[in-house]
């Protein structure tokens, strides 16, 4: 504030002073009367006045569209940021969160409320990758994801944990609710047709272990429990979901 205040004093004075030089300048070189030295002035200001207006206009309007083009820049600046740190935080081919970021979610949304947790794991992914290759291999694993996504609500999180494992929380703690989802989303991935490069038919399901109610103990339990559960699964033959309550699980 203080330098705009020191401007306006310093146009100010540069202003009388013009006025006063042109103003003896035109009256000594016309030689006018006593009567028209009123007008003087008046023709000084408008020689004087136009071309500061113009300049101080023209400065504000460049200052303007500077001000306009900045923000903008700011703004494209705070979309690409926010753009990054989202991606920093996902799996690059499924869009699920990586194992870092869904581990810590799972944990910050544990604390809100009662929650479950599932393990998806591919069946014979193996299989898959040595008989099609790794590019319906990669196909398989994103198909797998869709089927996830559909089942995640708000509250909940996902994340691919490993190469072909997944990892949902489920803001819900009752067993059967559990079970029902993870139900859906198995015979979602069954129902999944997916072909090779050859276009060829791909056989894909999932086996899915899982605990309800985790909003005690420490993560790594947890997935020991729901680990033990995904084990049963394989055992029963694999495309098949097996879900217990923690008072289930240890008895």
């Amino acid at each position: 504030m203080s330098k705009v205040i020191f401007k306006c004093i310093l146009v100010t004075i540069v202003m009388s002073a013009s006025c006063v030089v042109i103003t003896n300048a035109i009256r000594d070189a016309i030689q006018a009367p006593d009567g028209l030295t009123h007008y003087v002035p008046i023709v000084c200001l408008l020689l004087i006045a136009p071309p500061i207006i113009f300049l101080c206009l023209r400065q504000s309007e460049k200052l303007r569209r500077t001000l306009t083009e900045l923000n903008g820049v700011m703004a494209e600046l705070e979309d690409t940021h926010a753009k990054l740190l989202e991606e920093s935080l996902r799996d690059n081919m499924t869009g699920l969160l990586n194992r870092e970021t869904f581990f810590s979610r799972m944990d910050e949304l544990r604390r809100q409320g009662p929650g479950s947790l599932l393990i998806v794991d591919a069946d014979h992914f193996k299989k898959i990758n040595d008989t099609h290759g790794h590019y319906t291999g990669d196909a398989a694993l994103i198909a797998i994801a869709h089927c996830i996504k559909r089942y995640v609500r708000e509250g909940d999180c996902a994340g691919r944990i490993g190469g072909e494992e997944f990892a949902i929380f489920l803001g819900i703690a009752d067993d059967t609710e559990v079970s029902a989802v993870a139900e859906s989303i198995r015979a979602e991935v069954s129902d999944f047709e997916l072909k090779s490069a050859e276009g060829a038919q791909v056989p894909l399901s999932v086996r899915i272990g899982g605990v309800a109610g985790v909003a005690a103990g420490t993560i790594k339990e947890h997935f020991r429990a729901a680990d033990r559960r995904l084990y049963e699964a394989k055992r029963r033959g694999r495309n098949c979901v097996s879900v217990k309550s923690p008072v289930k699980n240890t008895a």
